[in-house]
């Protein structure tokens, strides 16, 4: 009878120890550095020095950013600001801003790699904005 009280006192004791010990896991999640946003592209115009991005805007407006394709270029130490991807089937093209805390990190074009399709297009060099130098751009969202 006393082993049985005693393994049963063991098992009670293990039983009200576990919440205790649960308890004090809580609140192990970090907020992540790194956030994002996206928006869908219904047209890119390829110039010489940038890309020309038609973006979408909340209440069917769109909006316009120039991105620099220095950016795409690989520097030794440096992040690429500008990373195209190929569009996967059945997915509208986006652009999405990488941020990390709170600061432009990257952004990303997921979009049709054949720039015969209609999403491209070609943009008048005369009324490109100069981008030369940009460090970073923001979408009106």
């Amino acid at each position: 009878m006393n082993f049985r009280k005693a393994t049963f006192i063991f098992a009670l004791a293990a039983a009200l120890a576990m919440p205790i010990a649960a308890q004090e896991k809580k609140g192990g999640h970090r907020q992540s550095e790194i956030s994002y946003y996206s928006t869908p592209i219904y047209k890119i115009l390829d110039s010489h020095n940038a890309y020309v991005v038609i973006y979408g805007k909340p209440h069917n407006k769109m909006g316009t950013v120039t991105i620099p394709k220095e950016w795409a270029r690989n520097r030794p130490g440096e992040v690429k600001k500008l990373v195209v991807r190929k569009l996967p089937p059945n997915t509208t093209p986006y652009i999405t801003i990488v941020k990390k805390s709170g600061d432009f990190l990257k952004v990303l074009l997921t979009v049709p790699t054949n720039h015969s399709d209609p999403l491209w297009g070609i943009a008048n060099e005369n009324k490109v904005d100069d981008v030369s130098g940009a460090e970073s751009i923001e979408l009106e969202i």
